[in-house]
């Protein structure tokens, strides 16, 4: 009996490495961008949490203590990319409210490439809430996994320094700071199109 349930595990263990190497060996096939590729364009779509870290002081008569918020909000970035250059729009809602569209972002950046999967980008742009526009710039590294050829998913870190105020009409005790720092977090996924490298024969 201890002899054909061995036989039985290593006949399914053998099975399942099969179709793990063959489906690894499929998605590396399709996934195969050639060394020395570069990107001409790319359409990407993110999904973004961003945690926004506010000052402001307590006019509490003769105290004025110096205090620390954290407001979350997610959204969704809507980016276009030619050759190194990118131009996205981000649509914000603040995650403690369903009132809709909270914030708009619009970046002009740049992709430094670290490594063939890794990237430094760079931005600035204008920030638009309700109450008005702003200034904001920043940067983020994005890490690209490609899954198959001219399409991709990926995970993005940012850090941004935005010149709106957090509003805090609500509480009537408090002076906003100047600005705010935000930090994002968020996944994406990419369709894009590559120049492939010229090849060069010594005849």
């Amino acid at each position: 009996m201890r002899l054909k349930f061995d036989c039985r595990m290593i006949g399914l263990l053998r099975k399942v490495s099969l179709i793990v190497i063959s489906g690894f060996s499929i998605v590396t096939l399709f996934a195969e961008v050639p060394n020395g590729a570069k990107e001409t364009f790319h359409l990407k779509i993110e999904q973004e949490n961003r945690f926004c870290f506010s000052s402001y002081q307590e006019n509490l008569s003769t105290n004025h203590a110096t205090s620390l918020e954290i407001n979350r909000s997610n959204g969704v970035l809507v980016e276009i990319g030619l050759k190194q250059i990118t131009l996205g729009a981000t649509f914000l809602n603040e995650a403690s409210t369903n009132s809709g569209l909270s914030k708009l972002d619009l970046d002009l950046g740049y992709e430094y490439y670290l490594t063939k999967t890794l990237n430094l980008q760079p931005f600035v742009g204008c920030e638009m809430t309700e109450t008005s526009p702003g200034f904001t710039m920043g940067a983020k590294l994005n890490k690209n996994i490609e899954l198959f050829d001219y399409f991709s998913l990926g995970l993005f870190a940012g850090l941004r320094y935005s010149t709106i105020e957090i509003n805090n009409d609500s509480y009537s005790n408090r002076d906003a700071g100047h600005g705010y720092l935000g930090a994002s977090i968020g996944v994406y996924c990419m369709i894009y199109d590559y120049k492939r490298p010229k090849i060069r024969r010594n005849w």
